[in-house]
């Protein structure tokens, strides 16, 4: 690992941060159980969740990045964007859909470990105390926040919102659809009773089973604005086609499968927008942030220790998790 965070150091503009905390998601428990491949065969670190310290910094990042200094309490931008001009994606601030680098955490060594090193250019200082915003929630901030964040940026005050799967971004998604973008109506549902009750806790209007959908939105005269399908296989994405109004929008978040079946008459008949949906740009992350400081979002993320790692991702494996876990490096 060392000789790895040497050759970091020694490149352009290195940051190394002295990881707080790494949050754990989905993705990471793809490479757990061997589903998703590379097309190189390094062996890496994972971890594209992370918030930290920085301990040292390479020579001309103080002169490049007067933001950053040592000991500052930051995260990491892991999509890891070039962040040029000449960049056919980040030169129309699309830089979370950047393909110039690996995201670190999915390719390159990340934050499930005590450090990490990383360019200057994808740190984003939190400018928060530790106690306004806690290193399990920064880190978190990064994708189970973000992505929400990104994905719901076109909601419209006083829209109805269903949200399909209430896992680590969907309870996020929750807050955002209420308190950032001001929907009228969130509804969320999901298989599992006890994160009913956790959508309700955190702000949703109604938290039902997906069976249980289409009589709560005759009984209560609904009618879906935006359907979020944080889930991502043909039976979510068919529950929000079958409830979404005519010229609704259906948004595209998990990604469950590696791909679904679009109904094409249903889907014509009511003329309906389908949006994908890739974690979020670095200027949305310090506006996530923003947003984690005023307390309009609170995640639900439990700490334990990195060395349980194995132990959280069969917990994850089984939909044992309320939430976000965040490792936190001995």
């Amino acid at each position: 690992m060392f000789q790895r965070i040497f050759r970091v150091l020694t490149s352009t503009l290195p940051v190394l941060v002295k990881v707080l905390a790494a949050g754990m998601c989905h993705s990471d428990l793809m490479f757990y159980e061997g589903k998703h491949k590379l097309s190189r065969d390094q062996p890496f670190t994972m971890g594209h969740e992370g918030a930290g310290e920085i301990i040292a910094l390479g020579r001309s990042v103080p002169s490049t990045f007067p933001d950053l200094s040592l000991q500052q309490y930051v995260v990491i931008h892991s999509t890891n964007p070039c962040l040029l001009p000449t960049c056919a994606q980040c030169s129309i601030d699309a830089d979370n859909i950047c393909v110039q680098n690996i995201p670190y955490g999915l390719g390159i060594d990340g934050a499930y470990a005590p450090y990490v090193a990383v360019p200057a250019r994808i740190i984003v200082p939190v400018k928060a105390t530790k106690e306004q915003i806690p290193p399990a929630v920064a880190a978190v901030s990064t994708d189970a926040v973000l992505t929400s964040y990104h994905a719901l940026r076109n909601v419209k005050e006083g829209e109805t919102v269903l949200i399909v799967g209430v896992g680590g971004l969907g309870i996020n998604a929750v807050q955002i659809a209420k308190n950032v973008r001001r929907a009228k109506t969130v509804i969320a549902t999901d298989t599992r009773e006890e994160i009913l009750q956790t959508a309700l806790d955190v702000g949703a209007d109604y938290a039902v089973r997906p069976e249980d959908l289409a009589e709560l939105l005759s009984s209560k005269k609904l009618v879906v604005d935006t359907g979020c399908d944080f889930v991502g296989v043909d039976s979510t994405y068919n529950t929000i086609l079958q409830h979404v109004r005519s010229r609704g929008t259906i948004l595209l978040i998990g990604m469950g499968s590696a791909s679904i079946g679009l109904p094409l008459v249903a889907a014509a008949r009511k003329e309906i927008t389908v949006k994908s949906n890739y974690w979020g740009t670095r200027a949305e992350l310090s506006e996530v942030l923003e947003i984690l400081k005023t307390g309009q979002v609170k995640p639900v993320v439990e700490t334990r220790p990195l060395s349980r790692a194995v132990e959280a991702f069969e917990d994850m494996r089984n939909a044992r998790l309320k939430g976000r876990v965040a490792l936190i490096p001995q």
